[in-house]
Formats: C-alpha cells, sequence, structure tokens
C-alpha cells in the first residue's frame, strides 16, 4: 500500500553500517552512504548496524536544519559538498547540499547545515530563447537556496531583476542632462535595460541599495549579470559593474573624469576608457590605491554579450565568464591586505562615463542576480 510521509523524518532499511549525522542516498530500496559528489536526500539520526532488517530513521533535506558530519574544517556561512562516507566537505564536488549554519574545525566534528532543498531553484526559466552560457551560471547557484530565499526576506540578501519582463529600474539612479537610463519593454523577449551617455564627461549610474552585501567575513555571496558595450574603442567610455558602497545622493561621479572609479570601496569588473575592448577584475578599498587584480579579464566586442559572475565561499572569491570559472582568484591573503575592501557593505552597481571620443556610448544589462545568505 502506498503511504504519504508529512513529518521531518522518514525509515528506510539500511544497506549497509551507518553512523549518526551521516549524509545518505537511495540504493535500490535501502540507503547507503552518499559519497562525494552524490546529493543524497537526508541525514541518518542514529547508529545502524546493518543487516537484512535493519533500519535507519532519516531526517530528510526538506526538514528545516540537519546536523552533518564534516570532513575537515568548513567555515560557518560557506557552501558545503557531498564527501566520501557521508561526511560533508567546504571542496567543491558536485552540487552543493547546503550551507554551514556553524564552523568545523576537524575531520569529524558535527555541525548544523541548513540544507538545500530537494526543489532548489538554480538559474531558472525565461521568457527569451538564451544559450547556457547566458543563463545564471549553476556553479554559482547551486550554492544558494534561491526558492527558499525569494520566500523568506530574513534568509538574506537577494536581487534578481532579468529585463526581459520588464523589470522596474532602481530608484537609486543618476542621469546628465545628455544622458538616458532607459527600461526598454519586455515586447517580444527584448527587454534590457539601457544606460546611454553622448556628451564628454557625462554620466549614467545605477545602484540596488536593498540588496546589501558583506564583501568578506561573512556568508557567502555571489554576483552575476549578463551585459554589452555598443563601444570598444579607446577614449569613448568607461563603466563598471559590480559591488560599490551605496551614495544615497548618486551625482554622476562613481567614475571620475579619468575613468578612475570612485575610492570608496567597490569589486567588480571595469571597462576603462584608455583600454576600450578590455574588462579587468578590480577591487578597491577606500583611501587605498586599486587593485587591478586581473588586468585584460576579458575582451569585448561590441553589442555583444558578456555574462560576468563573481563567488565567494567564505574564503575566496573566484570569477566567472560566460559560465566557466575563469582568472586568477582573490584569495585569503588578498583579503587581508589594506587594499581589499573586507567586511564592507557595498550594494550592485552599474555605472558609464562618457569619454573624449566622438560616439555615443551604451551599455546594456539584459540580467543581474546578486545574493548573500543571512549570517
Amino acid at each position: 500500500m502506498s503511504q504519504q510521509i508529512e513529518g521531518p523524518t522518514i525509515t528506510m532499511q539500511a544497506g549497509e553500517d551507518l553512523i549518526a549525522f551521516r549524509r545518505v542516498k537511495m540504493s535500490g530500496a535501502t540507503v547507503v552512504y552518499a559519497d562525494a559528489g552524490d546529493s543524497g536526500i537526508g541525514t541518518v539520526q542514529a547508529v545502524v548496524d546493518y543487516s537484512e532488517d535493519a533500519s535507519a530513521c532519516i531526517r530528510l533535506d526538506n526538514a528545516g536544519t540537519s546536523k552533518m558530519t564534516a570532513d575537515g574544517a568548513i567555515t560557518a556561512g560557506a557552501a558545503v559538498y557531498s564527501a566520501d562516507d557521508g561526511k560533508i566537505s567546504a571542496s567543491i564536488n558536485g552540487e552543493s547540499v547546503g550551507n554551514a549554519r556553524e564552523a568545523a574545525t576537524a575531520d569529524g566534528d558535527i555541525i548544523e547545515v541548513l540544507p538545500l532543498r530537494i526543489d532548489a531553484d538554480t538559474a531558472g526559466d525565461s521568457a527569451r530563447s538564451r544559450a547556457a552560457t547566458a543563463m545564471p551560471t549553476d556553479a554559482i547557484w547551486n550554492n544558494f537556496n534561491i526558492i527558499e530565499m525569494r520566500k523568506n526576506p530574513f534568509a538574506g540578501s537577494l536581487l534578481e531583476c532579468d529585463f526581459t519582463h520588464g523589470e522596474n529600474a532602481p530608484s537609486d539612479q543618476f542621469k546628465d542632462a545628455a544622458s538616458i537610463i532607459d527600461l526598454i519593454p519586455g515586447t517580444a523577449g527584448e527587454g534590457a535595460l539601457t544606460i546611454f551617455t553622448t556628451t564628454d564627461n557625462q554620466a549614467c549610474e545605477v545602484q540596488w541599495p536593498s540588496c546589501p552585501i558583506t564583501s568578506s567575513g561573512g556568508a557567502a555571496w555571489a554576483f552575476e549579470a549578463r551585459i554589452k558595450a555598443s563601444q570598444i574603442a579607446d577614449t569613448e567610455a568607461g563603466w563598471f559593474i559590480g559591488l560599490m558602497a551605496g551614495d544615497g545622493v548618486l551625482a554622476g561621479d562613481l567614475i571620475a573624469d579619468d575613468a578612475t572609479l570612485a575610492d570608496v570601496g567597490a569589486i567588480g569588473f571595469q571597462n576603462k576608457e584608455g583600454d576600450g575592448d578590455i574588462v579587468d577584475l578590480v577591487y578597491d578599498k577606500a583611501g587605498q590605491t586599486q587593485n587591478e587584480h586581473d588586468d585584460d579579464y576579458h575582451t569585448l566586442v561590441a553589442d555583444t554579450y558578456v555574462t560576468l559572475g563573481l563567488y565567494y565561499n567564505g574564503t575566496t572569491i573566484q570569477g566567472y565568464l560566460d559560465g566557466v570559472l575563469t582568472g586568477t582568484a582573490i584569495v585569503a591573503d588578498d583579503i587581508a591586505a589594506a587594499d581589499f575592501p573586507a567586511a564592507d557593505i557595498l550594494v550592485p552597481t552599474l555605472c558609464i562615463k562618457e569619454g573624449t571620443g566622438a560616439a555615443d556610448a551604451t551599455v546594456t544589462l539584459d540580467w543581474i542576480r546578486v545574493a548573500q545568505l543571512a549570517a
């Protein structure tokens, strides 16, 4: 007879000896340890000595938080992954199975974990037909329970704007007299947010202050956006997309007339007026010299979209380009240095400053997603 389980646990036949607080997966009609790369269904709650009729009590992954056994050090807030013998690890292997709610210091430590739900959303679907590289990157977003974050505003910071669907432009914005910030309606799947400048040294700027991100020392965060620029020749314009300190009264100064970013703290991708076809991965601490962490991160093609992403796992910040892990990670030593905006509160930012060239300049944003789990 069929049954329906309403509670947080289920009893199943064990397929091997099991130790409490190890992750398990189904193997036929039995449960066995979930090894590295396995997603699993939950966590065994008590020791089971295997026999043909031995049963195991399993706390399911959709039942709040669970105790799990670490295979080594794990930072609080970090994404965790299946490891051998039912343990969890901070080392990326397959899709994340959840986020640590507390730190582990050694192999065998039992910690509280918020599991990713079985129905957790990753990229999601869009009305526009897009290639996989044009969609949010699974390797980034599988580390976050996006569905839970959408339902519960106290789960962390979340910004999701797919301008195909006519998303509203942010209220915190600035444009000079000869500049435009325009939301193109999502007609026939062609929606986009456009920022446009036409006169020397004029600017457009937008920020989303409703999505504050703590740059380091806190929980995992991620940033990703799909963007294109109309001009890639030198002197035509400079622009930035990423995270920057919030400015309650934007005034066209997030990029100076010489294409230098405002000295307020930032992490992200910059296209400089003097190097028009290049995007660099940069960061800056207020009062310090800007760090050109990964020069020539990507070579632009005019009017061609590129997907740029960052993922902070609690220890390092890794860049992604069109869905592929790319470039040199910002590691713990970099974050500890004086020129990194450590523990700063930054907000999603897009800005452009017209250069001294003759051409008008446009930057177009297809979509943006930014998230950080609550610490």
